[in-house]
């Protein structure tokens, strides 16, 4: 019987600067493994989820950076709130927009998971695969087929200005979609927005969403969406206390 060895993939990733790359996965909790001046600039850091290494790249624009990493691992919320927190500590917030910035957990149809953008633009999928594909939409329309799409590009691709605009040529035919998506598309709408720092339009979906939770037609599918609808609010008490 033959035994089936794998080896171990590690991922050489371009960086604008090394001491601005180092500082960033450090704040993660990596730890610097190698450093090298000469004769080139190198280096390599290690987390007990993935190793990393790092060239400089010096002309390198993060916002046209199309290096990507997917890291698969057993918990992807304990790693997230490990990060997080992690880097709450080395800013004093958890960046969500620009470079660096990480996202939130989200499922998908085949994983839960988030993703981290350092300062070179690189970008690591981190997450767990779901034990059977889970459909993010079970309907069949135009409206639903519009929904799964803005939902993959902002969770997936991590691009809220196309997932805006797509699901935008849908929102005004809501009333058509069932409670249930018409629910899911305001909550994912408002979480859009947020990412892009849109509050009139936050404030707006946050509205459609809570008089259909006050009205009782919020189905018990959309329990995801009810918990993110907290995080929302939360989003607007914060800019109206800024």
């Amino acid at each position: 019987m033959s035994t089936k060895r794998f080896g171990t993939a590690i991922p050489i990733l371009p960086s604008r600067s090394m001491d601005e790359q180092l500082d960033f996965y450090q704040a993660l909790g990596f730890e610097v493994t190698y450093r090298q001046a000469k004769p080139n600039l190198y280096a390599c850091v290690r987390h007990s989820i993935v190793e990393l290494h790092f060239f400089v790249l010096k002309q390198l624009n993060p916002a046209n950076s199309y290096s990507m990493c997917y890291v698969h691992i057993p918990d992807v919320d304990a790693v997230y709130k490990e990060f997080s927190e992690n880097l709450k500590k080395a800013y004093r917030k958890i960046p969500t927009k620009g470079f660096p910035r990480i996202s939130k957990p989200s499922n998908l149809m085949e994983d839960r998971r988030f993703h981290i953008i350092d300062p070179a633009g690189n970008r690591l999928l981190i997450g767990t695969k779901h034990a059977a594909p889970r459909l993010i939409v079970e309907e069949t329309s135009k409206f639903a087929s519009a929904f799964e799409t803005s939902y993959r590009l902002m969770y997936a691709k991590d691009e809220p200005a196309a997932a805006a605009k797509v699901l935008d040529l849908v929102l005004p035919k809501a009333e058509e979609a069932s409670a249930s998506l018409r629910y899911r598309a305001y909550v994912l709408r408002a979480d859009i927005a947020v990412s892009m720092d849109e509050r009139a339009i936050v404030n707006t979906f946050v509205q459609e969403a809570d008089r259909m939770s006050l009205s009782d037609t919020v189905p018990g599918d959309a329990t995801e969406e009810y918990e993110k609808l907290k995080e929302l609010r939360a989003y607007l008490e914060d800019r109206d206390n800024c």
